[in-house]
């Protein structure tokens, strides 16, 4: 196990929590319950830095890990999430001085969804537009918006084939999955080249808001690498990045990050970290509090819950291993519709579908969306009593 933060290399650490089995992939679901409940599952071992603030699991295993076209993680059917995408898009055409052409890439770009939204916005200033992702459905080399995606890592070997340099990359949701962020920026900065005049955008999850909010199912097993602002922005300078500033988005659940691969930056910005105290692990609190309110509402009628996302799978595992008071999950991503939760095996079904169950509570896992979940419901004749989990 290492003995010092992987980010800034010191040696004040907590172990936050520790949980022997955990499904290591949360967002591919099962053909059956059956299938679910054995899903492969992996130790979660919590560190955190006092010095930067990472937060990491010790225990992840790479090997056990494999990203295909299994995997589903669309958030976009969500008019919220869509709202965020575009204000996202809006930072990465900016970023391209006006009447500047864009070449856009983006590294671990999932099924495109963002490059469209950055093909909508930068309309006829997008020369080039590339992806890079082994968990593109589509053929070799093809992509929304006319735009070409790899079924392959980005790295030295595979950045022979850009058609033109980048002059914007994104890369969202991605870091987070990686066991050492310094080698994987690193590796990102080498392979866009010396002569490299690019703009980089990195959006990943917020570890203070998480702690600071006890969304105890925000951490699981493929989030191996979990950022505050002062860690994210200690990552990319060490990674030779420049310029690096970084906002909180999303309700501040979200980091998202700018730097630049020129420019010149001192040793103190290099080593000048504050060291912050981590609130102690709350695990077992939040388990017991939300145990004991589900097993109370089910008196009165089934529960279920909205998300089948990765805070949907973790919150089943905590408060309901078993399944045995949690009736479904309700998502409005057909593609996650008719399966089943890894760990808990609880059936996810679609919103109509949800309406002939006749939940009287449904935990809500985001509240991000509770007020678009409360139209979709209405719209569909639920009639329950939703309850945000924060």
């Amino acid at each position: 196990m290492n003995n010092s933060c992987p980010i800034c290399s010191t040696g004040d650490l907590d172990q936050l929590d520790i949980r022997d089995a955990v499904p290591i992939l949360m967002n591919r679901l099962y053909s059956t319950a059956l299938e679910g409940r054995a899903a492969t599952r992996g130790a979660l071992v919590l560190m955190g830095c006092r010095g930067c603030g990472f937060v990491w699991n010790a225990a992840f295993n790479s090997s056990l890990i494999v990203y295909d076209a299994s995997y589903e993680n669309d958030q976009t059917h969500s008019l919220a999430f869509s709202r965020h995408l575009r204000d996202r898009a809006r930072d990465v055409v900016a970023a391209v001085p006006a009447g500047d052409l864009i070449d856009f890439l983006e590294v671990g770009c999932g099924q495109g969804r963002f490059i469209e939204e950055v093909a909508l916005v930068a309309e006829r200033r997008l020369r080039s537009v590339e992806g890079f992702d082994p968990a593109w459905r589509g053929a070799e080399g093809e992509g929304p918006t006319g735009g070409r995606i790899h079924t392959c890592y980005f790295d030295t070997q595979t950045a022979g084939r850009l058609l033109h340099a980048p002059n914007v990359v994104a890369t969202r949701h991605t870091i987070e999955h990686v066991p050492d962020p310094v080698v994987f920026l690193s590796a990102l900065r080498e392979a866009l080249g010396p002569d490299s005049h690019a703009t980089v955008f990195i959006e990943t999850p917020c570890v203070e808001w998480i702690l600071g909010n006890a969304a105890m199912q925000d951490f699981f097993y493929e989030h191996c690498s979990l950022f505050t602002a002062d860690a994210l922005t200690e990552a990319l300078r060490r990674s030779g990045f420049f310029d690096v500033a970084v906002d909180h988005v999303f309700g501040g659940q979200y980091l998202w990050a700018r730097a630049s691969t020129f420019g010149r930056q001192t040793t103190q910005e290099i080593t000048s970290l504050k060291p912050r105290p981590l609130p102690k692990w709350a695990r077992q609190q939040f388990t017991e509090k939300w145990r004991a309110d589900l097993a109370e509402r089910t008196k009165f009628g089934p529960v279920a819950l909205w998300g089948a996302g990765a805070k949907g799978v973790n919150f089943s595992l905590m408060v309901d291993p078993h399944a045995s008071m949690i009736d479904h999950v309700i998502d409005i991503n057909p593609a996650k519709q008719g399966k089943y939760l890894p760990g808990s095996g609880v059936p996810v079904v679609s919103p109509l579908t949800a309406a002939t169950r006749k939940a009287s509570t449904i935990y809500v896992m985001n509240p991000n969306y509770l007020d678009e979940i409360r139209t979709i419901a209405t719209n569909v004749g639920i009639a329950a009593e939703f309850v945000p989990i924060n």
